[in-house]
């Protein structure tokens, strides 16, 4: 369980039974829930499977094995349950979800669609991700549609994709994730100190920092820093082996981010594609203004909070840092703003809008 799982599950509990089967959970949360783990170790195994196509061998398909693994000993657990009317799931579960129906017709499923379907990146961002023009939905996804009742997204970019693929737009439901505002919040910054801007997450092609690199080296700022955290993927190593000569930071995973966060001016995600970026929803929460594309899912609005740029544009990427770079007293109204934005998307709103949607779809009053 996750944060966005928790916040759900808090709500649903109030007043309903709940049951949440999973790879891995944090084991404090036990009494808490009537949680069922779907097979012992299955969040190492799943974690090792993640791993193949990243460090072993990219044409491995770790999402179909991963699932194919999850239903069949999921499956084996929902034959004990009983009176079941609503299945939330968080990945496309098409055997799982053909069980259910033919065990009974009007249970409801939501998927829970959090990374838009590739059929919304055009040629040239599909070709700079896997290396080609073309990209099907993978197989699992397509089988999953047809049981699927309803959908639970975070942007209307995750949304655009689903109706690409056919699906009646009255079927979703958008909603926003949200941030922890208690952890991550803004303090008090010299805006005159050393210029620094900050991206954090899975550093890989996916998330454009090729374009980020690129223009940062172009800019080649005085008293400036681009300060990374996260994993580097070995893609991308190519771009960063001179990362030192222009005073790119790489800290890899933190388990701090929220302080390295504040050590920051603005914060630049250039991603290609996102169902709605977790990351961007806590620098706004600690008050920087964000740079980033509409393929990140963003709340960000453009020229209030921060700015949306198009996908593989450095001279885009460019013009904004430098705008920052030049009108230091813009960061402190933007990050103002961004706060605020931030202060709506609490994980706590978000169990609230979810647990909504349950009764609206189960017919409760």
């Amino acid at each position: 369980m996750g944060a966005r799982a928790l916040p759900i599950a808090n709500e649903v509990s109030k007043n309903n039974n709940l049951t949440i089967l999973c790879r891995g959970y944090n084991k404090d949360l036990k009494k808490e829930f009537n949680i069922v783990q779907c097979f012992p170790y299955a969040d190492f195994i799943m974690k090792v499977f993640t791993a193949i196509p990243i460090y072993i061998s990219k044409n491995f398909p770790a999402g179909r094995v991963k699932n194919d693994i999850f239903e069949y000993f999921t499956v084996r657990k929902l034959n004990k349950l009983k009176n079941i009317s609503i299945i939330h799931s968080w990945d496309y579960l098409p055997n799982i979800y053909n069980h259910v129906k033919s065990k009974n017709k009007n249970m409801v499923v939501i998927q829970d669609a959090t990374m838009a379907l590739p059929n919304i990146l055009t040629n040239k961002e599909l070709f700079d991700l896997v290396g080609k023009d073309k990209l099907e939905t993978p197989k699992y996804v397509k089988n999953s549609l047809k049981y699927i009742d309803y959908y639970v997204v975070p942007s209307d970019f995750v949304k655009k994709s689903l109706i690409n693929e056919g699906i009646n737009e009255n079927k979703i439901f958008v909603v926003p994730f949200g941030v922890d505002i208690n952890k991550f919040k803004p303090n008090e910054k010299d805006y005159n100190e050393s210029f620094k801007v900050a991206f954090s997450g899975n550093v890989n092609s996916r998330k454009g920092i090729r374009y980020l690199v690129q223009a940062w080296k172009e800019l080649d700022l005085n008293d400036a820093e681009l300060n990374i955290y996260g994993r580097v993927y070995p893609e991308v190593k190519k771009y960063l082996k001179d990362a030192e000569k222009y005073n790119i930071r790489l800290h890899g995973f933190v388990n701090n981010l929220h302080e390295e966060l504040l050590k920051n001016h603005v914060y630049a995600f250039p991603s290609l594609l996102e169902g709605s970026a977790k990351s961007i929803y806590e620098a706004l929460a600690c008050g920087l203004p964000v740079i980033t594309t509409a393929n990140s899912g963003s709340i960000v609005e453009n020229g209030l909070d921060g700015f949306i740029i198009p996908t593989q544009d450095v001279e885009a990427l460019k013009e904004k840092i430098l705008f920052f770079y030049n009108n230091r007293n813009k960061i402190e109204e933007f990050g103002k703003r961004a706060r605020k934005k931030a202060e709506q998307h609490t994980w706590e709103n978000y169990g609230k809008r979810v647990n909504e949607i349950y009764k609206l779809v189960n017919g409760d009053d």
